[in-house]
């Protein structure tokens, strides 16, 4: 059993907060975040130390800048579950962090989060010649106000990282699985017909062409309603210890 601690807990938080008390996986020490309401949960508002320093992973539901500014507190003391991807786009953050792991001997776990398939990315990671994905999703969730299908972004993925980072972590996965962010190239749709958020995904190399089609229900909102099952699947993979069989 492990002792937990969250960064942050919205949507996804919250049914990790859920799975954890169901699957019994550990005691939740902390849950940093300054607008939770969450009766009866040991909810701090700001960063505090001692609280960090009791435990040995830390899941991270928060924003890839809240993230930066806590990266070096987090690998101190435990290992990290992190959601906020994007900030890996950040060269100077993806440096530091990857020497913190090695400094203190920490890991950070990288979730699929709303796509399927980042094994198969990763392990073809040689042979990928390129990698495109475009993602449509409602103007609301993009903070937008587009009335009519209009292509908001098309570029490199490390400039779509920036430009949009909560919504677009599925485009640095896929990067970071793959040939990188700055061959990955990404389009980003503001939609007003639409209710969900769609993934489209197309790899080719030497004889091999891939091409995904993912999309959840999402009613304007940023995450879809896919992410919290993946999420979950995901700690499980991290905490459980269940006999028999397993997907690798």
């Amino acid at each position: 059993m492990k002792k937990i601690g969250f960064l942050g807990c919205g949507k996804i938080g919250q049914a990790l907060l859920k799975h954890i008390k169901e699957k019994r996986y550990g005691q939740v020490v902390f849950i940093e975040d300054p607008f939770a309401d969450l009766p009866g949960e040991p909810v701090v508002r700001s960063p505090r130390e001692e609280l960090y320093g009791e435990t040995e992973l830390v899941i991270e539901c928060c924003t890839a800048d809240v993230l930066k500014e806590h990266i070096e507190l987090i690998l101190k003391h435990g290992d990290l579950l992190m959601f906020s991807v994007t900030a890996f786009s950040d060269e100077t953050f993806e440096k530091k962090a990857r020497e913190l792991c090695g400094k203190y001997g920490r890991k950070i776990y990288i979730p699929h989060g709303a796509i399927l398939g980042t094994d198969g990315i990763f392990d073809g990671k040689p042979v990928w010649e390129s990698v495109e994905i475009t993602t449509t999703k409602s103007p609301k969730s993009l903070g937008r106000t587009d009335t009519e299908r209009t292509v908001v972004y098309e570029g490199p993925a490390r400039e779509a990282c920036r430009l949009y980072p909560r919504n677009v972590n599925v485009h640095a996965a896929i990067a970071l699985a793959g040939i990188g962010f700055d061959r990955t190239k990404s389009r980003i749709v503001s939609d007003p017909a639409v209710s969900t958020n769609a993934h489209e995904i197309r790899l080719k190399g030497s004889g091999i062409d891939i091409a995904m089609h993912i999309e959840s229900y999402a009613a304007g909102a940023v995450t879809g309603a896919y992410t919290p099952w993946s999420a979950c699947g995901s700690l499980d993979r991290i905490c459980g210890e269940d006999s028999g069989t397993r997907f690798v």
